[in-house]
C-alpha cells in the first residue's frame, strides 16, 4: 500500500494531485491513499477567507485554489483529477472556513466526510477512527485536526481545538494497533517549549502509533523519535513556493505499507519535480 503525505497546501489541492499523478506515471506505480495535515485552505467563499490567507493570496493566487478549482466542476479538472484513484483524507487546520466544514461534519454520522464538488477529498472527525484496506493490508489511524489551546476555546476561536473534539478523544479506546496518527500541529513541547496540543501528547503517549505525521509549525522537514520513545514523528514541509519560484524540498513524502507492518519513507526528490513552480504548474 503506497500513501502520499502533505502538511499544508494552502489552497494548492490540484498541485497536489498533478504531482501524484506525475510519480505514477514516471514510475509506473500505483498511491493507494492521499493523507493531508491541515491548511488544506478550505475556503468555498472568498468572503470567509481569515486575514492570513487574505494577506497572503494578493501575492500568491493558489492560496485561492478550493475556490476555483473545487467548487464548481470543470472539465478540464476533472480530467486530471480522473488520473489517480486515490482520494484524499484531510484534517482541519487553523485556516478553513470552519463555519462551512462544521455544516458538513454535523450533516455526516462517518467518521470522514466529503468537502468538495468532485468527490476526492473527506476530512477526518478529530479523535475518530480511520480505516483504509487494500488487499491483505490494512491501515489504521486517526486526526486531530486544529491547533492547540492553554484555555477551552471559545466558539469565535475556531483555529484551536473544540471542546467537543476533546471530548472525543478523551472517550477514544483504540480497539486494535493506531499506525499512523495524522494532525496539524506538534506535540506540545515537541517542537519548541510551550509550542503545540496536549490532546496530540496526550494520544501519542497512551496509543504509540508508528508514524505521527504534521505540519502547521514552519519548520524545516525533520523525522526524529517521538517523546514515547517509539513514535517516528515527521513534520513535513509546506507545499509552497520559494522566492525564486521553485517548489519547496522535502514537501512531499511517500510511504510504503507492508503486509507486516513494515514502512518505508521515502521524501520525494526525483528531477522532474524541477518542472513545477510558480509559474509553470498550473500548465503541466
Amino acid at each position: 500500500m503506497k500513501i502520499a503525505l502533505f502538511a499544508d497546501l494552502h489552497g494548492r489541492i490540484l498541485l497536489a494531485f498533478k504531482l501524484i499523478e506525475r510519480l505514477e506515471r514516471e514510475r509506473n506505480i500505483k498511491i493507494d491513499l492521499i493523507l493531508q495535515c491541515g491548511d488544506l485552505g478550505v475556503f468555498p467563499n472568498l468572503s470567509k477567507l481569515d486575514k492570513a490567507t487574505l494577506r497572503h493570496a494578493k501575492r500568491e493566487p493558489s492560496e485561492l485554489g478550493f475556490h476555483h478549482h473545487f467548487t464548481k466542476k470543470n472539465k478540464k479538472i476533472e480530467q486530471i483529477l480522473e488520473k489517480t484513484e486515490a482520494k484524499m483524507y484531510a484534517v482541519r487546520g487553523n485556516h478553513e472556513d470552519h463555519e462551512f466544514l462544521n455544516k458538513l461534519e454535523k450533516e455526516s454520522s462517518e467518521a470522514n466526510f466529503p468537502i468538495d464538488i468532485y468527490g476526492k477529498i473527506r476530512m477526518c472527525k478529530t479523535g475518530h477512527l480511520q480505516n483504509f484496506q487494500k488487499d491483505n493490508i490494512e491501515l489504521n489511524w486517526v486526526g486531530i485536526g486544529r491547533t492547540g489551546s492553554r484555555k477551552i476555546a471559545q466558539k469565535s476561536q475556531e483555529q484551536y481545538i473544540q471542546s467537543y473534539e476533546i471530548d472525543a478523544l478523551n472517550k477514544f479506546e483504540a480497539k486494535r494497533p493506531i499506525d499512523l496518527l495524522i494532525s496539524h500541529d506538534s506535540a506540545l513541547h515537541f517542537t519548541t517549549k510551550d509550542f503545540g496540543m496536549q490532546q496530540i501528547r496526550d494520544f501519542l503517549s497512551k496509543n504509540k502509533p508508528l508514524y505521527h505525521f504534521f505540519g502547521h509549525t514552519g519548520q524545516p522537514f525533520s523525522l526524529v523519535e517521538d517523546d514515547n520513545g517509539f513514535t517516528q514523528s515527521c513534520k513535513i514541509k509546506e507545499l509552497e513556493f520559494e522566492n525564486d519560484g521553485s517548489l519547496a524540498k522535502n514537501s512531499f513524502v511517500i510511504l510504503d505499507f507492508k503486509e507486516n507492518k513494515e514502512v518505508d519513507l521515502e521524501v520525494i526528490s526525483d528531477e522532474w519535480i524541477n518542472e513545477y513552480t510558480k509559474h509553470s504548474w498550473e500548465y503541466l
